[in-house]
């Protein structure tokens, strides 16, 4: 409790994460205004609507490499700031927007600079937050996300009813020059000065090996590189099923809008609460906690796909419940791991690898989805179900294993050529 109220008087990490606060809160407020446009107004086919998220994940994963390494040679701040305010302009073109590819162009435009400014607010984070305080500072983080999950989509709704679509949009593009305002305060590279010699070096250095130093890293720590196939595989699995919640619930009798906003809500609120208790309580083993929540995530799915193939009655009770405990579980998945890689990385590393990192887990976002689609069309949608829960199982005991043999395996410390400070492989 103390660690967190130290970290919470820590100024630029007000700022930093202030703006977050705001402009996530603009993301969902816009995000259900386009679906709403688009599937509702504009009755889009399934194909047509998929495409949007496709619009904004597909830069992400192409770019997340490229991004991070940018993140690592200029000053953090004003890439988030490039981007916010590019993001801003794009989400107000929305307004205008009257054809779908004027959408899916926005969108694509939207996820490039999503993928600039995320490594470099990690990146940021690292330069402002101390190692101590890391668990804390991702909690939080995840508090906000899940609490703009939960209050957005409300938002949104109630605007949708009062105002029409170009509103939100307009609303939205505000939050980002907001969040631009935030960003000005905080100060750039506090950690430390490059001197002229040091900054004529990073610009001659070769940016594909640059990009390569940091997938190099990740695989020369053990506890990164688990936990990142963790996830990858982790998210795979999860997408596979979590895109098809609304075709499991349309199996129960009782199935109604409601009880699909409830089961949303249901979902921030567990991630809500693990983030809360991460902040106040530190994670001792990353890869540890991560297992536990994947097998609780596990559980989840496979009490879902039951409860929904017997047609339970009272949906409304048991499905929000489940889906509450089983992203708790999520929260013990996602939380740690951030937190661990950003104890782990040094500063001058930190973006690239979350650029490397969220490549590698929007690719599997985008193929668990496709994946689970196919297999539902032939085999139906409670089968995935169980077979995502019987993974998300497997996958957990599997992590145990791994977390064994990586406190056994030692090796020579990864050196990166940017400072030549060897950088110890830590234990798992």
């Amino acid at each position: 409790m103390e660690q967190s109220e130290k970290l919470l008087k820590n100024k630029p990490y007000q700022f930093l994460i202030s703006a977050q606060l705001i402009s996530n809160l603009g993301d969902w407020l816009s995000i259900l205004a386009v679906f709403t446009l688009v599937g509702l107004k504009w009755e889009a086919t399934p194909l047509q609507v998929s495409l949007i998220i496709l619009s904004l994940a597909l830069p992400m994963t192409l770019l997340g490499p490229v991004a991070g390494v940018l993140a690592d040679r200029w000053e953090r701040k004003y890439i988030m700031i490039i981007s916010d305010t590019a993001r801003g302009f794009i989400i107000f073109g929305l307004v205008f927007a009257n054809e779908l590819w004027h959408v899916y162009t926005l969108l694509f435009g939207l996820g490039i600079f999503s993928a600039l400014f995320t490594p470099a607010k990690n990146g940021k984070l690292k330069e402002i937050v101390p190692d101590h305080h890391m668990q804390q500072a991702a909690s939080i983080s995840s508090i906000i996300e899940s609490g703009t999950k939960i209050i957005g989509p409300a938002v949104s709704g109630l605007l949708l009813a009062l105002w029409n679509f170009k509103i939100i949009f307009f609303l939205d593009a505000i939050t980002f020059l907001l969040s631009v305002l935030l960003l000005l305060k905080i100060p750039a590279n506090p950690s430390q000065i490059l001197n002229e010699e040091h900054e004529e070096n990073k610009l001659k250095k070769n940016f594909i090996k640059e990009m390569l130093d940091g997938l190099s890293f990740i695989k020369g720590i053990p506890a990164i590189m688990y936990g990142t196939l963790l996830m990858a595989v982790t998210m795979f699995v999860i997408q596979m099923s979590d895109s098809q919640f609304v075709t499991l619930f349309r199996e129960l009798k009782e199935v109604s809008p409601r009880l699909i906003g409830t089961v949303m809500t249901a979902s921030g609120a567990g991630f809500l609460v693990t983030g809360i208790i991460l902040s106040k309580f530190e994670i001792k083993n990353a890869i540890k906690a991560m297992a536990g929540g994947i097998f609780t995530l596990g559980l989840g799915f496979g009490s879902l796909a039951i409860l929904t193939d017997y047609n339970l009655s009272n949906p409304m009770f048991w499905a929000p419940s489940i889906t509450f405990l089983a992203c708790v579980g999520a929260g013990y998945v996602f939380i740690p791991f951030q937190s661990n890689v950003l104890k782990l990385t040094p500063e001058h590393m930190t973006s690239r690898t979350f650029g490397t990192i969220g490549s590698i887990m929007t690719f599997s976002s985008l193929v668990g989805p496709i994946a689970g689609g196919f297999l539902a069309n032939l085999f139906g949608v409670i089968p995935i179900f169980i077979v995502t829960s019987s993974g998300l199982c497997f996958i957990s005991v599997i992590a145990f294993i791994l977390r064994a043999q990586s406190k056994r395996k030692k090796g020579e410390p990864y050196v990166t050529e940017s400072n030549g400070e060897p950088q110890r492989r830590a234990e798992a």
